[in-house]
């Protein structure tokens, strides 16, 4: 939390309120409070406001041109492998033509599903979804892989799990079920049980949110999501994997808390913060499939005291996985920020805080705008058009409206 906001908090006033006090815009405080950049009139006002430096305040001023900051290495280097390998002449290595060994295929595709893991959370939602594809045709047509038939299924069904995500981003739900269905026929050719509960973990998931936000055709279905859950529990075989068995649990709480079982789902989430407490990235086979990221408890914790109604609650849950997500990535980029901000915003409406609602709005715009998350910006779509209905005189409501074409 910025320390203008803190400020800002301390003298109990709202948005608009303390931005009629200083003299500046709604949209300029908020700016302000985010850290971006202001002009020397503005900042000048802030500073004379509350008797302190730019500096103490953490104030930015623009500079002429436009800069922008240097990415990281390690953002560089994802950025430049996603595009030798869909675009250059990287996807020469997933020729069928090639003379690999059985071994060798098998080292090649490992490989770069390895990458696309790494990566099926960056914005790159189309390059991701191009290399998929061409890595499912090598799996599916390289003779020297008819030999280990069972290791090339249980990669091709993790290929359609990746894909199955990319899917739901592109808000694409029909393709999404499909890669879910194909996927789950491959983890039972591969007679895989650790990729079948991760498929049923998908399964349950999909089951959970609404596929197509702003349509009746793909919302949730807490019922089934309850019993993929717990088909995935019960699921014996395969080696140990904690992550994935909080992630199964972090589900059936979820569905618990759709469903109004407050108790069973109160236990649900104790049981996977627990797992997740255990959970060891470098000894667990099923972690990067269970997508387990350190703020990935907190957000469910999140999603399911919304559920419950309890809205105070979930949004500390919300502050504290959103510090987690920015400890983990600083650039605070990729599509799992597209998730974080919306939940915001459904707690705001929970609580009826219109200056809150706001300031969410505007970073879940940012967020989905940086993520490529179709999904993500129909989900905003959705949140705003509730707003609108709840506080329908807010003018600031009907310009972000305007800005990302959403109708009444």
């Amino acid at each position: 939390m910025s320390l203008l906001r803190k400020l800002r908090e301390q003298e109990l006033a709202g948005l608009r309120e303390q931005a009629g006090k200083i003299g500046i815009a709604v949209g300029t405080l908020l700016a302000a409070e985010h850290g971006r950049p202001l002009r020397l009139d503005t900042i000048r006002m802030i500073c004379e406001y509350y008797g302190k430096t730019a500096a103490e305040l953490g104030l930015v001023c623009q500079q002429r041109g436009k800069r922008k900051t240097a990415p990281k290495e390690d953002d560089i280097k994802r950025r430049d492998a996603l595009y030798v390998l869909t675009a250059g002449s990287g996807l020469a290595f997933l020729s069928p033509a090639l003379p690999y060994t059985t071994a060798e295929a098998l080292g090649v595709s490992r490989t770069l599903l390895g990458v696309l893991w790494r990566a099926s959370f960056s914005e790159q939602v189309e390059a991701i979804q191009t290399l998929g594809e061409v890595l499912l045709s090598f799996l599916e047509s390289h003779p020297a892989l008819r030999e280990e038939q069972r290791a090339a299924a249980s990669l091709m069904a993790e290929v359609h799990l990746i894909l199955a995500t990319t899917a739901r981003h592109l808000l694409l739900p029909q393709a999404r079920i499909g890669h879910l269905r194909q996927a789950e026929r491959f983890a039972l050719l591969a007679d895989d049980p650790l990729a079948h509960r991760v498929v049923l973990d998908y399964w349950g998931f999909s089951y959970a949110w609404n596929l197509a936000p702003g349509t009746d055709d793909y919302g949730p279905r807490p019922e089934k999501a309850l019993l993929c859950f717990q088909r995935g529990l019960a699921l014996r075989g395969g080696p140990a994997s904690p992550a994935l068995e909080a992630s199964l649990l972090r589900g059936l709480a979820e569905a618990c808390s759709l469903l109004c079982d407050s108790k069973q789902a109160a236990k649900a989430l104790v049981l996977a913060e627990e797992r997740y407490a255990s959970v060891s990235p470098s000894g667990d086979p099923g972690y990067t499939l269970a997508d387990c990221p350190p703020y990935g408890a907190l957000l469910c914790r999140a999603r399911v005291l919304l559920n419950l109604g309890q809205a105070r609650e979930a949004l500390s849950a919300l502050e504290e996985s959103q510090r987690l997500y920015e400890e983990q990535w600083p650039q605070a980029k990729g599509r799992k920020l597209a998730d974080l901000h919306p939940k915001r915003m459904a707690v705001a409406l929970a609580l009826g805080d219109q200056d809150l609602f706001v300031e969410a709005l505007q970073a879940s715009v940012e967020g989905v705008q940086r993520s490529g998350s179709r999904y993500g910006r129909a989900e905003v779509k959705q949140l705003l058009r509730q707003g609108q209905e709840r506080w329908p005189q807010a003018k600031q409501l009907e310009e972000w409206a305007a800005q990302i074409e959403v109708s009444a």
